[in-house]
């Protein structure tokens, strides 16, 4: 049992306490012996970890992470690995049993097993400073036990290496490396070729789903890309396709919350600093938070951050030389596979001209308070099945490129973390196997991105956007080396922007979702536009500039124009002139400065009544029962739990119509149906302002719209409960921006000055009587101002701003 000891911020002993002594990798605190690990929290509650090896320092992170998260953890850990049901009953079977059916759990053992000493203490330790904390809440359950265990009747449980690698595993290989739509794209293809024919139905697709826009907006800048030919669908694998039948019900993701941001600008770009580095990475909001401040320090690790569920790597932090950061890549790494069953046999599928059993694989799902379930995971040698549809003889598997490479993904991020240049910091990025954008910037001024992940050589007859012939015909031919992703050191622009737009090149296809596509409109050039307009920034210019993107409406400077092009010919006195006059004079921005509950231009109220009447009159008719696929316009509703926008995929496919000839998509299909887009353009003005009329009045000035807030959601990203109904906070209006945000800057004098905010708060702590820790709910206010709390890496200024200390033997 471990024994602390604290000491608090008030005590005149804290400098005394610690030496600064210099060890393999940078500065901790000492003394510290090789069993010990001493934890000084800041005054926002941010542990510091100090250790002289990887297990103490895995050790101190898991057991802080335990003091402030414990029963989010449990829940995170639940989530991931399919255990629900075993502590909140039998609504949560379904959910256990589709978890566990989409992870292979021997694979992760396997990597464990490989791992070298000191990665392995990276989970061994995380553990037992996880077990630890929760030795000590059993013993005392009376004021150490969190609120939320006692109100769902179940008490936590010791962790192991394995639960610690499936937190990251299961949130970040499967949420965002796991995005996939083949099947519902499939079903898509049929039924338009049901209503149209089939030339007409792959018109369609093709401009809703397309292959690749030359014109999209690259995170790589255009002038520093090697082009090549870009993907091409051989058209034969396009009739193959027309008899395949999907029996799978149709699902809608609706509004996904994959998106993030970054700005970095380098000393060419900035007025007060060698490099400046803004990343807010959109998760969607939760309490408690999505990610978790942590300080590492000893073992090699000198460094300060936040990370998703306080996974070993932090993803969103700085060094004494280099900060990094990271968003969704959005690339294609998951095909899905159609198996042939043999017709005798449907335990066998046909692969390489003979059949082959599934590998069969039993797992139990616990129920509270009823019998436990047992359920069989089948495997195929592209992977594990998602789908069997045996009315057709047919199985669906799903093959990830990262496979057996979720460990090394990992560690490469943590590792990453170490380094000192560009040169070291890349050789990490390279490990990773999942489509993560990776962004760098250090004490040099220097600047630089790369798209990680492995992706496959596929036959020009695969189309990545359907399920493609399990039967071997269709298998990858290798890999993507790492060198041709796209990457980029210092461009020439001075800056690096992305807003999960297309990383660069024409290598790789455009993703399979068909909720996302990259084409000429894209929200990055909010951020692209603005940093263009400027020649540099301050530190405090970027933090603005960040506060302005999110609150713009991204779609809106695509289509004004055009509107302004409708209306020109209209009488001055025609109430649709009237109205859209306001759209003209408009800066795109939708925020409440005078606080009164409603958006202060009466040009958010028309343009978000505008837009879904134009999708409407523009795909409805062509889309029939698939229409509410692509039909929102992605405007926040009066109460949303995210904060992300983006331009939704029915949005860009107007556009592009609009464009017409301009277009980089062909458009072989004419969604306009011969009409002259301005006339459309005023008969959904039309539309638009009798809605206004009707709900408002006609006077312009009392069309007043309640403002959207962001809610931070008590369930988490799998929608599992992991807070109370009344923990549930909001803010005062919807923002697009991240779930957190942090800035490193990288002063002209050599100093680092580091901010975030990580709303609502560091710890989601409450006792069993009601309190909450005092550092619950810490950073809200923070994140609904557009404020920010500085973070430190010194051990000077840590100390500096000590709230406490503990010393563990271990």
């Amino acid at each position: 049992m471990i024994q602390p000891t604290n000491i608090s911020r008030s005590s005149q002993t804290i400098l005394n306490i610690f030496k600064i002594i210099l060890f393999s990798g940078g500065l901790i605190a000492g003394p510290i012996s090789a069993a010990e690990v001493t934890i000084i929290r800041d005054e926002h509650g941010t542990p510091h970890i100090y250790a002289e090896d990887t297990y103490g320092i895995y050790y101190g992170y898991g057991y802080s992470i335990a003091q402030d998260r414990l029963y989010q953890m449990d829940m995170a850990k639940r989530s991931t690995q399919g255990t629900v049901a075993e502590v909140l009953g039998a609504e949560y079977v379904d959910f256990d049993v589709s978890t566990r059916a989409n992870y292979d759990p021997a694979s992760i053992m396997s990597q464990l097993a490989q791992l070298n000493e000191d990665d392995r203490h990276i989970f061994e330790g995380y553990a037992a400073g996880m077990n630890d904390w929760i030795d000590e809440v059993i013993a005392n359950q009376e004021s150490l036990m969190p609120k939320q265990f006692i109100d769902n009747d179940f008490q936590p449980e010791h962790w192991t290496g394995f639960d610690v690698a499936m937190i990251f595993i299961g949130s970040m290989g499967n949420r965002f490396g796991d995005y996939n739509t083949e099947l519902e794209n499939q079903q898509l293809v049929n039924g338009l070729i049901d209503i149209h024919g089939e030339a007409t139905a792959w018109n369609i697709f093709n401009q809703l789903n397309p292959v690749y826009d030359p014109t999209a907006p690259t995170t790589v800048p255009k002038s520093n890309i090697l082009l090549t030919e870009y993907p091409k669908i051989e058209e034969s694998w396009f009739n193959n396709l027309a008899s395949i039948e999907v029996s799978t019900p149709l699902s809608n993701p609706g509004r996904q919350q994959a998106f993030s941001n970054m700005v970095i600008v380098g000393k060419d770009k900035s007025t007060d600093a060698n490099a400046i580095l803004l990343n807010g990475p959109q998760f969607g909001l939760y309490t408690p938070a999505y990610t978790y401040s942590i300080g590492l320090h000893g073992a090699g690790f000198d460094l300060v951050g936040n990370s998703p569920f306080g996974y070993p790597a932090v993803l969103f932090g700085h060094n004494q030389n280099i900060s990094w950061g990271s968003t969704w890549g959005a690339t294609d790494v998951v095909d899905i596979y159609r198996e042939t069953l043999n017709p005798e046999n449907h335990d066998e599928y046909l692969f390489m001209g003979r059949y082959m059993p599934f590998e069969h694989r039993k797992e139990i799902i616990r129920i509270k308070g009823e019998e436990t379930l047992e359920i069989v995971v089948l495997k195929t040698v592209h992977g594990l099945v998602i789908n069997m549809d045996e009315a057709n003889a047919v199985a669906y598997s799903k093959k990830r490129t990262w496979a057996g490479r979720e460990l090394d993904t990992l560690l490469g991020w943590v590792e990453s973390t170490k380094a000192n240049n560009h040169d070291e910091w890349l050789t990490q990025a390279a490990r990773s196997a999942m489509n993560i954008n990776f962004y760098y910037a250090d004490n040099e001024g220097n600047i630089g991105y790369a798209l990680t992940g492995s992706y496959p050589q596929r036959l020009p007859s695969h189309d990545n956007r359907l399920p493609a012939s399990g039967e071997g015909d269709m298998e990858w031919q290798g890999r993507i080396p790492f060198s041709e992703n796209p990457q980029v050191y210092n461009p020439e622009t001075g800056y690096i922007a992305n807003w999960n737009n297309r990383p660069g090149g024409s290598n790789l296809n455009n993703p399979d979702e068909f909720w996302y596509s990259w084409s000429r409109a894209d929200r990055v050039e909010v951020f692209t536009n603005l940093i263009e307009a400027q020649d540099s920034f301050s530190a405090e210019e970027i933090r603005d500039l960040v506060a302005e993107t999110a609150m713009t409406d991204p779609n809106a400077r695509y289509f004004i124009p055009y509107i302004e092009h409708a209306i020109a010919d209209l009488d001055a006195n025609d109430p649709i002139k009237e109205m859209s006059m306001q759209l003209l004079d408009w800066n795109f921005i939708s925020q409440d400065l005078d606080s009164d509950g409603y958006y202060d231009d009466v040009a958010t109220v028309i343009f978000q009544a505008w837009l879904p009447a134009m999708i409407d009159a523009v795909l409805k008719d062509d889309l029939g029962d698939f229409y509410p696929m692509f039909a929102g316009a992605g405007h926040p509703q009066p109460v949303i739990f995210d904060s992300g926008m983006n331009i939704g995929v029915g949005t860009k496919t107007v556009y592009e119509a609009l464009l017409g000839d301009e277009s980089g998509i062909e458009q072989n299909h004419d969604f306009l149906n011969g009409q002259d887009p301005l006339t459309l353009i005023r008969e959904t003005l039309a539309v638009a302002h009798t809605q206004l009329v009707d709900r408002f009045g006609s006077e312009i000035n009392d069309w007043l719209f309640p403002v959207a807030i962001s809610s931070f959601s008590n369930r988490n990203f799998l929608d599992i409960p992991q807070a109370g109904e009344d923990e549930i906070v909001s803010t005062n209006i919807f923002m697009n921006r991240g779930t957190e945000n942090n800035q490193v800057i990288f002063g002209l004098d050599g100093t680092i000055t580091a901010l975030e905010a990580v709303p609502p708060g560091q710890s989601g702590f409450i006792d069993p009587d009601g309190n909450k820790s005092k550092y619950y709910g810490n950073q809200l206010e923070y994140y609904d101002t557009f404020n920010y709390k500085e973070i430190w890496l010194d051990i000077e200024d840590v100390n500096a701003h000590a709230d406490s200390i503990i010393s563990l033997d271990i």
